[in-house]
């Protein structure tokens, strides 16, 4: 029997734990791209590795650690 996999709420920053405020995950359809994918943004590798393995690919990283990281 394998390990319950922990929740992992996409909603929040997998470093801080607060609101990721991702245009991706947003219920709502704006029309609008995400944060994340202004031209500005960088997710450097050193940045990435930060994050705990049961998030990888689950949750994004807030404007605000990214930012602080660059």
């Amino acid at each position: 029997m394998n390990e319950k996999e922990e929740y992992i709420n996409p909603n929040l920053c997998p470093l801080c734990h607060k609101n990721n405020n991702c245009g991706n995950m947003s219920s709502c359809d704006s029309g609008q791209n995400c944060w994340c994918s202004k031209q500005a943004i960088q997710f450097p590798e050193t940045l990435l590795k930060q994050i705990p393995s049961a998030a990888k690919n689950k949750a994004c990283i807030c404007q605000a650690c990214s930012l602080a990281h660059n």
